[in-house]
């Protein structure tokens, strides 16, 4: 009875063995084919049951058949393209990888052939890092890997890119400016919704008539904006690329930290993110005044800004006029200091130190005007004292009053009165004419002079 048992427990066994071989080839086989079992791939292409030389003829033509279209990789706003030529698929590496991935060891002699499914082995093309980098938005090593992994399977022409994760983007405030909204300012609101939230990443140009230039606001309105962001810009390590002085100094702000804009002759203000990393610009109303922020991942560097200036006196300009009185004086306009302003910023990190000069403006004093009478009282050597009485009530004898003359008939005191008139200006106020006579000079006739020319003219 024992002897018969044996043969019975052996059955069972090799049915239970036979069983539990065939499940795990069953679960290899699945885990093995990601898409189907009805063959192995690659690149899409199957190859199972294929030779190694017609499994190269099958992918040179699927190769040749795919690059025939060009890539374009997309955000729906920005798009690049790329020529597939440019990439190199290396074959033999392909198919050795292949081999290696469905041989099988001599012990697993009953497992049934593996099937997968394996990209190209390809090269990337040297410039399609720099071409995706043209888009800021887009995160570009990892929109190349995309495109890489994309293209070994020679899979859709169309290819999404991937972007920056700007969830961190307003960690830190970097820079931060703040000043009412004048009274003339018509249309701010709309400068900020135009603006608010701006991303500008690194190597970005910022163009302000490109941006907000077509706005609806006034142009006061527009020069107050683009004021306060400039003085925004000037407190990071962002170069300024255009900038224009208003060349008058506005009731906001100091002297200097102002820009104007003027679109008709395309005065812009252009700044470049010269930093590492994106920032974003914050533009709100806050009552009646406009904040301007600047945010970032963190802050590296600190910046110092410097103003320096001069005031200008103004001139005092007289004009003349016949329908003044003798005497009369007139203001037609009041003077103001003008001003140059330097402003100078300061970068430091990590203990070095960076000064440059931004600007230099000039704003021109507002001279004073008067009007004066173009009427002069007569001067004589004798005036009329007849009922003029000094201080005490007494009569003023009639003398010659000193330092007064009449040009036509009294006698110069020095014995000048027949020199050359041009020799006796007094231009330095010492009483003595500038040009003495010339020693042994012969006394002219009375009443002659010389002209301008030179020339004795004799009455």
């Amino acid at each position: 009875m024992p002897l018969k048992i044996k043969p019975i427990i052996l059955a069972v066994l090799s049915l239970m063995l036979i069983l539990f071989l065939f499940v795990q080839g069953n679960i290899f086989k699945t885990a093995s084919a990601d898409e189907s079992d009805s063959g192995s791939t690659i690149a899409g292409v199957k190859v199972s049951g294929l030779s190694e030389d017609e499994m190269k003829e099958v992918l040179q033509q699927a190769i040749h058949t795919w690059i025939a279209q060009p890539i374009t990789v997309s955000d729906g706003v920005n798009e690049v393209q790329v020529d597939p030529a440019q990439f190199v698929f290396d074959l033999d590496a392909t198919l050795q990888s292949f081999e290696t991935t469905v041989d099988k060891p001599w012990y697993a002699f009953w497992e049934s052939d593996r099937v997968v499914h394996l990209p190209l082995v390809l090269t990337v093309p040297e410039g399609l890092m720099s071409n995706i980098e043209t888009v800021q938005s887009w995160d570009a090593e990892a929109t190349v890997n995309s495109v890489a992994t994309q293209v070994s399977f020679l899979k859709e022409h169309e290819i999404s890119a991937v972007l920056n994760d700007l969830t961190t983007i307003d960690n830190e405030r970097i820079a931060l400016s703040m000043d009412a909204i004048p009274t003339e300012a018509m249309g701010v609101s709309n400068l900020v919704d135009l603006l608010n939230g701006t991303i500008l990443y690194p190597g970005e140009t910022f163009s302000f008539i490109s941006k907000v230039g077509e706005s609806t606001a006034n142009n006061e309105a527009k020069d107050f904006f683009a004021s306060l962001l400039y003085n925004v810009v000037l407190n990071t390590e962002f170069q300024i690329v255009e900038r224009h002085s208003q060349e008058k100094i506005p009731t906001y702000l100091e002297p200097g930290i102002n820009a104007a804009i003027n679109i008709q002759y395309n005065e812009d203000l252009q700044f470049l993110n010269s930093s590492t990393s994106p920032v974003q610009i914050n533009a709100t109303v806050e009552g009646s005044s406009l904040k301007m922020e600047i945010f970032a991942n963190e802050k590296n560097k600190e910046v110092l800004v410097q103003v320096s200036n001069e005031e200008i006196a103004p001139r005092i300009i007289n004009r003349y006029s016949e329908n003044l009185s003798v005497g009369q004086q007139k203001l037609v306009q009041e003077g103001s200091n003008g001003m140059r302003v330097v402003v100078t910023r300061i970068i430091s990190e990590s203990g070095s130190t960076i000064e440059e000069q931004i600007s230099r403006d000039y704003y021109a004093p507002t001279n004073r005007i008067v009007l004066i009478s173009a009427q002069q009282s007569e001067q004589t050597t004798t005036p009329d004292t007849t009922g003029t009485t000094d201080e005490n009530g007494n009569p003023i004898e009639n003398t010659e009053t000193p330092g007064i003359t009449n040009p036509a008939t009294d006698t110069v005191p020095d014995g000048t009165q027949n020199l050359d008139p041009d020799t006796q200006i007094d231009l330095d106020n010492n009483g003595l004419p500038d040009m003495p006579a010339s020693e042994g000079e012969e006394e002219l006739p009375e009443g002659s002079y010389y002209d301008k020319g030179g020339n004795l003219i004799t009455p």
